[in-house]
């Protein structure tokens, strides 16, 4: 059991709480001006997921891979979100992952938070409201883009309560991981000069460099608990639990328990509720 837990908050507290705001920009912002190559940097990390290594798990499958029997969807983001969330905290001890609750009134009015949205903060760029991805390809580097869709198309709590209901792990993984596509190809969207240039939260090899990709995934971990304190911590398939969740040495079974792993979920004026 850790000693010490991390309390992730709602990326819309953060408005209310400046300090814990300055400490996410700040260890953000430091890991973006790493260079790319130092597995502290931000465009490492997200390198990890997409382009240029492909490790992550959609669908049962692995980045760009064959088709397996099964899907480490929720167990591999966990672990590589808590990978993220230590090399922030090597930049500031006070950063953690924020959840974007894409279900919230607030999001139903404005869209992506307000800490995610702002193109500065305090007279400097926005470290959350862009990232810098590497040359692509014959593309030259740059910085990602989104264009967020209209606020109203975006999950309610009813269609979350229903996930919540659902008994089988293997049916809930793969309908949060429809709702978790929606939203990044909300995100994404489509940039309105052109009507096809879509943004980085919409392709899977790009996703993790726009840094509201952590906040989403947050809150999609965040879902897994909620279904958890529902069902059950060891609710998920035996032959599930000795799967490994590379490039990380951890197992299916090591990321069950969130508190083992250091952190937890703080409350919000609205939320999913545990049963």
């Amino acid at each position: 059991m850790a000693n010490n837990i991390i309390t992730r908050t709602s990326a819309e507290n953060l408005a209310s709480d400046p300090g814990r705001l300055d400490a996410l920009r700040d260890a953000t912002g430091k890991m973006q001006a790493i260079s790319g190559t130092d597995n502290r940097s931000a465009i490492y990390w997200a390198g990890l997921h997409g382009y240029p290594q492909w490790q992550c798990w959609h669908h049962g499958k692995v980045g760009l891979g064959q088709q397996k029997p099964y899907n480490l969807f929720l167990p591999w983001h966990r672990a590589y979100l808590l990978h993220v969330e230590h090399a922030m905290r090597d930049q500031n001890p006070d950063a953690c992952i924020p959840w974007w609750d894409w279900t919230s009134p607030a999001s139903h009015r404005d869209g992506v938070p307000k800490a995610y949205s702002d193109e500065n903060a305090d007279g400097n760029p926005n470290p959350l409201y862009s990232g810098p991805v590497p040359p692509l390809q014959n593309d030259p580097a740059r910085s990602t883009t989104r264009y967020p869709g209209r606020p109203s198309r975006l999950p309610t709590t009813e269609r979350l309560e229903s996930l919540l209901n659902l008994n089988s792990f293997i049916d809930f993984q793969l309908a949060l991981e429809d709702v978790h596509d929606f939203i990044h190809g909300w995100t994404g969207g489509l940039n309105p000069a052109t009507s096809s240039d879509g943004g980085d939260m919409g392709n899977v090899g790009t996703a993790a460099y726009d840094p509201i990709f952590w906040a989403h995934h947050a809150m999609i971990d965040r879902i897994w608990y909620l279904w958890q304190l529902r069902h059950g911590v060891q609710t998920i398939p035996p032959d599930y639990l000795g799967k490994p969740l590379a490039p990380f040495s951890m197992t299916v079974e090591a990321v069950l328990d969130i508190n083992r792993l250091g952190y937890e979920y703080g409350t919000a004026s609205i939320s999913l509720t545990a049963q």
